[in-house]
């Protein structure tokens, strides 16, 4: 979730028959959210990021007033404070590093997503091992240049050259209301990543069209709503907090062996 190119919207790709049948049809793993109380998110599959992170202007806390779960639903929730320094809002960034893992299969995330000038929330997952070259996949991120009308995937390859990171991108952006609950999906193979909305595919990135695909190894996820930065790109408002990413329930389903 770094910086990003602007992109046209593009048409759906047809659905492909029987792309479903490459993974298993039972999840070997979800995340449901089912407690009617407030409670946290399940510390045995959740960890905090807490402070500032880069240019944003969001300071990130593992208080339950920014992540908390209720009524079956994860929120990460943005709030106006003047209590952190140069941050505007607090908000949260969890991720399931060293706890829960994924390598291939596909996964599901429903969610409805807080638009505003200036927010910036996130579905991404990042290696165990970072080292170089490494890759990024961002599932889903939306800024509200896109005035709440669609979002975009993206896939960084990311290698060092002469002590500089240079950092290679494949996004694609479609037209969807981000304010109504949908799925966001990757599905993952030794060839590809597809990404799809609602079950509908809209892009692909090839490991054919790459030199190096750094996607052979254990990911974690990361779940995480911005403000600023990259996010702040068609400028800032205020008076939007709070609000909140909604997340329903995620489900990862397992690459059936060839």
């Amino acid at each position: 979730m770094k910086r990003h190119h602007f992109i046209i919207a593009l048409l759906f790709f047809p659905i492909t028959i029987g792309a479903q049948s490459k993974f298993e049809q039972e999840p070997l793993w979800e995340e449901t959210f089912n407690d009617t109380i407030v409670s946290k998110p399940n510390p045995t599959t959740w960890s905090y990021i807490t402070g500032m992170r880069g240019s944003e202007l969001e300071y990130y806390t593992n208080d339950i007033e920014n992540v908390f779960v209720c009524d079956g639903e994860l929120n990460i929730k943005a709030i106006r404070t003047h209590d952190h320094g140069n941050a505007v809002c607090t908000s949260g960034r969890i991720h399931t590093r060293g706890k829960v893992t994924f390598m291939y299969g596909r996964l599901d995330i429903r969610a409805k997503l807080p638009v505003g000038k200036g927010i910036w929330p996130a579905f991404w997952m990042m290696p165990e091992n970072s080292a170089y070259p490494y890759g990024e996949i961002d599932i889903m991120e939306y800024i509200d240049c896109w005035n709440a009308k669609k979002y975009q995937a993206n896939v960084h390859v990311v290698r060092k050259e002469g002590g500089k990171e240079i950092r290679e991108m494949n996004e694609k952006s479609v037209s969807v209301n981000v304010t109504d609950y949908h799925t966001y999906s990757l599905e993952w193979t030794q060839e590809e990543l597809r990404f799809l909305i609602d079950g509908r595919l809209f892009h692909v990135c090839s490991k054919n069209n790459h030199k190096l695909w750094p996607f052979d190894q254990p990911y974690y996820l990361i779940l995480n709503v911005a403000y600023g930065g990259w996010g702040g790109s068609c400028g800032l408002d205020e008076s939007i907090f709070p609000c909140s990413l909604k997340v329903d329930w995620i489900r990862y389903y397992k690459l059936k062996p060839e």
